[in-house]
């Protein structure tokens, strides 16, 4: 997991990748209980993501010098280093991301789920990306909490890169990002509707091209 305020980051980050892997977003402000709830499961999924899944918690910084800057708080520590938060630099990603592809943030806490596109150009493949609304799956039961659904997420992205080593050149295979997060929500839903039916929800669930 790794904190971050531009997007220039995560690509000079995923520049080093040199396998197809599974790229998640969160955005989570630090503005409620709720919200530092997750914020405590960050060390947790920083070790728990590992090499097969990068998680990104836009406008967080553990660059010390950067959050000298009296517009970022202190919000923990994630393996020995102090993470810090930035109002402004989540306004200023989310506003470059929004102008970037088709997507609108919710004002929520959200996962946007996407590929990396190792050996290209821009690493990041935003073609078949989906966004998640926690907050709206919570209160409709798709999922039963963020810390299962992340659980389950992490542990579908897990197995999908490791069968694709398997059968194929990893560098070579598309990853397949919604059947990832169906098989978490799966997991992790708190009713039991059918997943065909808590997708077409479009407040909660929502892809590249909708």
């Amino acid at each position: 997991m790794f904190a971050v305020g531009t997007y220039e980051e995560i690509t000079a980050q995923e520049k080093q990748i040199e396998n197809k892997e599974i790229v998640v977003f969160l955005f989570v402000k630090p503005t409620n209980q709720a919200a530092l709830d997750i914020i405590r499961e960050f060390e947790y999924i920083h070790f728990n993501s590992d090499k097969y899944c990068s998680v990104y918690a836009i406008g967080y910084s553990n660059d010390f010098e950067k959050a000298s800057d009296s517009r970022y708080s202190k919000i923990g520590r994630v393996d020995g280093s102090d993470w810090f938060f930035s109002a402004k630099a989540f306004v200023e990603f989310k506003n470059n991301l929004e102008n970037r592809i088709k997507w609108k943030y919710s004002g929520e806490t959200e996962i946007l789920v996407l590929q990396n596109n190792p050996g290209h150009r821009d690493p990041l493949n935003f073609r078949n990306y989906v966004a998640i609304d926690v907050n709206r799956g919570i209160k409709e039961g798709y999922m039963d909490s963020f810390q299962r659904f992340m659980e389950s997420l992490i542990r579908s992205a897990r197995s999908e890169v490791t069968a694709k080593e398997v059968i194929a050149d990893v560098r070579k295979a598309r990853i397949g990002i919604k059947g990832i997060i169906e098989e978490a929500i799966s997991d992790s839903k708190r009713i039991p509707a059918p997943i065909k039916k808590i997708v077409k929800d479009r407040l909660f669930y929502r892809c590249a091209g909708t």
